[in-house]
């Protein structure tokens, strides 16, 4: 009997827009199906990966680049091939928040397809908006652009962050871009999920077509730096918030868990929003990811603002 082929769908957005709680509801819509994950991250702190294998699900973690960069494309491809003969039903990709998809088509049909025969049914891509800081983000950051270009159903999150004005301005970007896409709003990416029963690749494609990018954003010298921070002890936690909040304009996004006087915190930092919540999950020592494209001059403002908060010093990996 023929093996039916695995339904593929491409996860994107900027970083901190929701992608991981998207994923985690189309789980729950899915349960009782054969599923897997390939998980795209900046830096080497797995942080989204360990909130899904808390819920049971495998997860291949590729990180330190982009899937779509000559960086990360051939240990991407080599994921694809080791799923397509796996006994799964869907595949996601979740990109990372830097990432230009627009080249995910050739990946599948001219490098996957001849390795492994047509084993994908290639949906098409999920693009999730911060609804919060897309008009400050979009202006500055092409692979927003390229997202919103490639993908055939458009999220805007955290609808309930912004005024209705706001979320027309945000709309209209979005349609002079691509007219085609489904563009629904939501908070906390609750959406109806019956959109995935139908293959959404044909919008991408025309969507594509009027607007293809002449070349890839996907480069090594192109990607930004994640820092990471770990720590052995005990942190007070109205430092620590001054200490996020100092960095704030030299950092693209900031997640990890900390272990602070109130207890050990999973941490969320995406544009000007900083979010500290409870969390069962207790690592050996507190671990921090901070993702910038400001170089040198990031790494020195992280170290001159954790001394100016604490006394403990510091290594960044």
């Amino acid at each position: 009997m023929m093996k039916s082929k695995i339904k593929l769908f491409l996860l994107t957005g900027f970083l901190g827009a929701g992608k991981t709680t998207f994923l985690q509801r189309v789980l729950t819509h899915l349960q009782g199906h054969k599923i897997g994950i390939i998980m795209n991250e900046f830096g080497d702190l797995s942080v989204d990966g360990i909130l899904l294998r808390e819920q049971g699900m495998k997860v291949c973690e590729l990180n330190n680049g982009s899937v779509f960069c000559s960086c990360l494309k051939g240990a991407f491809v080599d994921a694809l091939v080791e799923y397509s003969s796996l006994p799964i039903e869907y595949l996601f990709v979740e990109s990372s928040g830097m990432a230009d998809p627009s080249n995910i088509e050739t990946l599948l049909r001219e490098v996957v397809g001849q390795a492994k025969g047509e084993t994908y049914n290639y949906m098409g891509a999920v693009c999730i908006i911060d609804a919060a800081n897309f008009l400050e983000q979009f202006d500055v950051l092409l692979p927003i652009e390229r997202q919103i270009l490639a993908a055939s159903y458009i999220l805007i999150n955290k609808a309930d962050l912004i005024a209705e004005k706001e979320m027309q301005q945000i709309t209209g970007k979005i349609r002079q871009l691509n007219p085609l896409a489904r563009v629904v709003c939501s908070e906390h990416c609750q959406v109806d999920f019956q959109f995935m029963k139908q293959s959404l690749q044909e919008v991408q494609q025309q969507a594509l077509a009027a607007h293809r990018p002449k070349t890839s954003l996907n480069t090594p010298g192109s990607r930004p730096v994640a820092h990471t921070l770990r720590l052995q002890g005990i942190f007070e936690e109205a430092a620590f918030r001054r200490f996020l909040q100092n960095i704030l304009p030299w950092a693209l996004r900031i997640k990890g868990f900390f272990r602070l006087d109130s207890g050990w915190k999973k941490i969320d930092v995406s544009g000007m929003q900083i979010q500290l919540a409870d969390t069962t999950i207790k690592p050996e020592s507190s671990e921090l990811v901070i993702i910038s494209q400001k170089g040198l001059p990031a790494l020195m403002q992280i170290y001159e603002q954790w001394d100016r908060c604490f006394s403990v010093p510091i290594e960044l990996e």
